[in-house]
């Protein structure tokens, strides 16, 4: 009888294991303009590490077509002036391409027909 009650929640435990790692959501991450634009502006200043660079670049903003090309832009311009050194992580051509970029981003409007 013991054999068979161990069986059965062991059984259910397992069931119940199953179940909720199929019901489970996976984590989703998404930047939204204005952690972008504070992300830039932090690189510009010298605020920021590497880590928080590739945070900033590393993901792609699938959401938002107009942002995903500000990403690019800025993987463009880290191919040519990155230096990873602190406190500035570009050089000062870079930092110069990255105000451009962080402009642009604040001049143009958010395109209102995406899906939030």
């Amino acid at each position: 009888m013991t054999v068979v009650l161990t069986l059965l929640i062991s059984f259910a435990t397992f069931a119940l294991i199953v179940w909720a790692l199929m019901h489970m959501r996976t984590p989703r991450f998404r930047m939204e303009r204005e952690q972008f634009v504070q992300g830039l502006e932090d690189v510009i200043t010298g605020q920021a590490d590497d880590n928080e660079w590739r945070v900033l670049t590393g993901y792609p903003m699938r959401h938002d077509p107009e942002l995903e090309e500000v990403r690019l832009q800025c993987l463009e311009i880290e191919e040519k002036e990155y230096t990873g050194q602190m406190p500035y992580l570009f050089t000062e051509a870079g930092l110069d391409r990255l105000r451009e970029v962080r402009e642009q981003l604040l001049t143009t409007e958010p395109d209102k027909n995406l899906k939030k």
